[in-house]
């Protein structure tokens, strides 16, 4: 007879994730930006200018020539990222819809805002890999 242990096995793994608050820094001062969509000719990827004023929202702008191609409740991800060399990469994932702003007409001529409200975010941080316990 083979004795069975019915203690659950702990795994590890690695992961990059990391609190939003820990990267806060890329929201303030935003390297790089862009925002991917579904759109009339296909998935499209367009550079976005961000405000995000620390209260979870997320505005985006988009030059005028471009901004008729994102439609309202149009389903995006915005990513903001920062670094070149491995270690440095890091970034903020928003995944969510886009709604014209409340209350805000104009955040900088010559741009076409949308508020993206957030289904999900997650962010990352490639210094701060690291070994956790397996949740799963």
């Amino acid at each position: 007879m083979v004795a069975v242990s019915t203690e659950a096995v702990r795994e590890k793994r690695v992961t990059l994730n990391v609190d939003l608050l820990e990267v806060a820094d890329l929201l303030e001062r935003v390297p790089r930006a862009c925002v991917a969509f579904a759109g009339e000719e296909g998935p499209r990827v367009e550079p976005v200018t961000v405000v995000c004023n620390g209260d979870g929202r997320y505005f985006v702008g988009l030059p005028s020539s471009t901004a008729n191609r994102l439609g309202v409740h149009t389903e995006v991800v915005l990513l903001v990222d920062d670094g070149v060399q491995f270690f440095d990469l890091r970034a903020v994932y928003v995944r969510g819809v886009v709604e014209p702003p409340n209350g805000m007409t104009v955040l900088a001529d010559g741009f076409f805002w949308f508020e993206v409200e957030p289904t999900r975010t997650a962010a990352w941080d490639y210094a701060r890999m690291r070994e956790v316990d397996d949740e799963s």
